[in-house]
């Protein structure tokens, strides 16, 4: 059986979260002079129990990628994936 997966996005991140995993994915912003941002994938670690999705985890792939970076995003996706979880699995 396949999984419904549903994204959960800010800026820079993504979390993808199925039925018994959260994944997260770290993009790489690029601005077109034509009015549409790219967004690169540059990191993309496997799924996690929700449990081990927190904080520390983010912060950990997005200093890979990036050397300053606002917590408040971090903090903004950890904030939807709880919210996801507590609405849906009650």
């Amino acid at each position: 059986m396949k999984d419904k997966i549903k994204y959960i996005t800010t800026k820079h991140l993504d979390a993808m979260i199925g039925d018994d995993y959260v994944k997260l994915a770290v993009f790489q912003r690029k601005n077109s002079p034509y009015g549409w941002t790219k967004r690169e994938l540059r990191v993309s670690p496997f799924g996690v129990d929700l449990e081990e999705f927190d904080f520390n985890y983010v912060k950990k792939y997005v200093n890979e990628v990036y050397s300053i970076f606002p917590d408040e995003e971090i903090k903004e996706l950890i904030t939807k994936v709880n919210k996801y979880y507590e609405k849906n699995n009650k």
